[in-house]
């Protein structure tokens, strides 16, 4: 499921978020601030998947912010 795109959520959003390489992902995560490479913040961080950084107003509207309360979400209901 995803986070709906709410001025306030937007604004919470970093200049640079990380997504999945994978030509079928349509979701997006808040970087691993621990991490060398681009990874989400949240465990859904699969060991086969490669991510990537992109810059987040290219993405966001297009697409689903991860809902995970350490990436976007706000409290796991």
């Amino acid at each position: 499921m995803a986070v709906s795109q709410t001025p306030e959520v937007e604004a919470d959003v970093p200049e640079t978020i990380v997504r999945s390489r994978s030509r079928y992902t349509n979701v997006l995560h808040r970087p691993d601030p621990d991490s060398d490479e681009p990874y989400p913040a949240c465990p859904v961080r699969d060991s086969e998947k490669e991510y990537t950084e992109a810059p987040a107003k290219a993405y966001l509207g297009h697409y689903d912010l991860c809902e995970n309360p350490e990436c976007f979400g706000r409290e796991w209901r």
